[in-house]
């Protein structure tokens, strides 16, 4: 392999300093999002992987989608409407990432009709403000409460000096695709920090064939002009002592060419609509998160908008979302001990959703409810002697319409170094079923609801080694079995042929996942691979959009006298059923992307995605005709930035 032919490359680069190889990877990372306070990530209670700001430019990542298709037994798939992030061989088409619990800065932004985490350019979050992400694998309940069933995303946002002055994007490329934006960071004499930042993108899309409508009734299966995707964003941060407030705004439109929920093809303007606000408040005091109080409060509102055209007629339908979340904890620490017990309050004060059969009329089905979620829960570390920590936490949550949920942890975790650790692994979580799943329906056109969908619940086992062999490399592996019940699902009801959501079974995961990282200061990476298998208990039946065997490779290198960086991506995995029952081919795609130093204030940087033009296609759910979306063949991106 090559990761393992890079130490002798790296020889021939010449004999580095001390100093600088002192900050490789013996500089363990921390984490925050596995225990609520900050950690190394060998004694973290979890299998975590952290994404810097580093690794974003190098390989020319846009989206946290991006991000996540190259995370260790990570994968996202596509259905042209939204990105799907899937882990550990679970993923179900179309489910808006319920499952995955995503952070900002702490805070939940799964919104609350769907429960979508989104992770394209629908998502709260631009990747240009974010210092890391975190991404921690398996059940948080114990913390986190609903969502968290299979893992957290934590996107941590950087401190405004770490942007200092003003930076100016433009960026062009394949698609019709435009952007421009503007990163400002400051921090004055008397410590107060600002960082804000300004978006706008634009993809014009392309025309697509679909087999499944080649004919001559509909344009022989090509859907022209009907892919654009457009994007504006605000997101601005004030830290001052103790304190944080920050706000986001990001409206975000998608042209559909698919003709989803049986709209018809190539006729008229398929578009889903979704614009997310949210205005956060946070107390954390100066001397960190070992002893003391700690809180947010937060104000979150989402809109969504879905215009659906019909061969005579046209609909539409909205969902609008307002909620608040309070959350405060407590950290003691006591001697070896560690203590934190805190309580979360969420108010869903309103949760709307409305279907219009044509323009004008009134709705023929129009939901609104309103809901609360309240919490507690406790977490304790302990380290008996030198090496030896035990991790444990437990949760109860109720709320309004379901029954209460208790979700515990336990991590017992035997440090082998500095960098090394062994860790035995248990935990539980749920995620209650949305108000989308619970109560949409439309009139009896594609889809009826199911007030009666009782909380989904999982269980999982996993032991992990990570070993720094030295400072410039580090393996990790570790194996898992997790246990899902009352899976929450959407399928045809074969008395009326209509989609419904029911607590349709089980499924297992078993999997190995195996990693290697390098760091040589002017080249790092890292490879992955995961071996996974996932099926429904009851027919012994593999799932569907569950790939067998996933693989990853990143690698980053000098050239030109070290004055540009090559980062290649490379990233694979095997064949994948759809919900019916195809199989969809394996594929394997490679990226390029190659930035600048800056020169007298100028940064640029070039990109390649699918270099040698790989075809192929995503498993998508029942609301689609095709059994697989294609997916884009080789794009260029040219971005070139002026930093004042």
């Amino acid at each position: 392999m090559l990761v393992w032919a890079l130490p002798a490359i790296c020889h021939a680069q010449g004999s580095r300093k001390a100093s600088e190889e002192s900050l490789l990877l013996g500089d363990i990372p921390s984490v925050f999002g596995a225990s609520r306070f900050d950690q190394l990530i060998t004694e973290a209670p979890a299998s975590t992987s952290v994404i810097t700001a580093d690794d974003i430019a190098t390989y020319g990542w846009r989206t946290l989608a991006d991000v996540l298709r190259t995370v260790r037994g990570f994968y996202v798939t596509n259905d042209r409407s939204y990105s799907y992030v899937g882990t550990r061989g679970f993923s179900r088409p179309g489910d808006f990432n319920s499952r995955i619990l995503l952070l900002l800065d702490g805070v939940r932004v799964n919104e609350n009709i769907f429960d979508g985490g989104y992770i394209g350019m629908a998502s709260l979050i631009d990747l240009s403000t974010v210092d890391r992400v975190e991404v921690i694998r398996g059940p948080s309940s114990s913390l986190y409460g609903t969502n968290a069933l299979l893992g957290i995303v934590s996107v941590i946002t950087a401190h405004g000096r770490a942007r200092g002055g003003v930076r100016a994007l433009a960026e062009m490329g394949s698609f019709g695709t435009r952007a421009l934006s503007v990163i400002t960071g400051h921090r004055t004499k008397s410590g107060i920090e600002f960082l804000g930042e300004a978006t706008s993108r634009r993809v014009a899309g392309q025309d697509l064939y679909f087999e499944d409508f080649d004919s001559p009734r509909t344009s022989n299966g090509v859907a022209v002009g009907r892919d654009g995707e457009r994007r504006d964003r605000l997101f601005a941060k004030a830290e001052w002592g103790s304190f944080a407030l920050e706000g986001t705004i990001n409206l975000h439109d998608k042209d559909v060419p698919t003709a989803s929920f049986e709209t018809a093809f190539n006729e008229g303007r398929e578009v889903y609509r979704d614009n997310l606000h949210n205005l956060t408040l946070r107390y954390q005091p100066n001397g960190g998160p070992t002893s003391g109080l700690r809180g947010s409060l937060s104000l979150s509102r989402y809109d969504y908008n879905g215009e659906y055209p019909y061969a005579t007629t046209s609909s539409s339908e909205w969902a609008r979302g307002r909620w608040a979340v309070g959350d405060m904890q407590y950290t003691r620490l006591m001697g070896r001990h560690r203590l934190v017990i805190g309580g979360a309050y969420t108010a869903n004060w309103r949760q709307e959703q409305a279907v219009i059969d044509e323009v004008g009329m009134p709705p023929v089905f129009f939901d609104t409810t309103t809901s609360a979620v309240g919490a507690v829960y406790a977490l304790s570390e302990s380290r008996v002697g030198q090496h030896l920590i035990f991790n444990g936490g437990l949760r109860y949550d109720h709320a309004t319409g379901l029954d209460g949920s208790w979700n515990p942890r336990a991590a017992l975790i035997y440090t082998l170094g500095r960098g090394s650790a062994l860790k035995l692994l248990f935990g539980n979580a749920f995620r209650a079923p949305n108000n989308y799943e619970r109560f949409y329906n439309n009139n009896g056109r594609t889809q009826k609801a199911n007030s009666a969908l009782a909380p989904e619940r999982v269980t999982t086992l996993e032991a992990q080694i990570e070993k720094l062999i030295n400072r410039h490399l580090k393996v990790t592996a570790s194996v898992y079995r997790y246990r899902a019940r009352q899976l929450i699902d959407v399928g045809i009801d074969p008395v009326d042929s209509l989609l419904q959501f029911n607590n349709l079974g089980r499924a297992t995961g078993q999997g190995l996942e195996l990693e290697t990282e390098i760091d040589f200061g002017a080249i790092s990476g890292r490879a992955s691979y995961a071996r996974q298998l996932t099926v429904n208990p009851d027919g012994n039946r593999e799932l569907s959009n569950s790939p067998q065997h996933l693989g990853a490779l990143t690698l980053s290198l000098p050239i030109a006298a070290q004055r540009a960086r090559v980062g290649l991506e490379l990233r694979g995995m095997s064949a994948r059923l759809t919900p019916r029952g195809d199989e969809l081919g394996g594929h394997m795609v490679a990226n390029l992307t190659l930035s600048g130093r800056r020169f007298r204030g100028v940064e640029a940087s070039a990109s390649v995605t699918n270099v040698f033009d790989a075809a192929y296609s995503d498993p998508v759910g029942e609301e689609h005709v095709q059994r697989g979306i294609q997916q884009d063949g080789r794009a260029l991106r040219v971005t070139v930035a002026y930093v004042f």
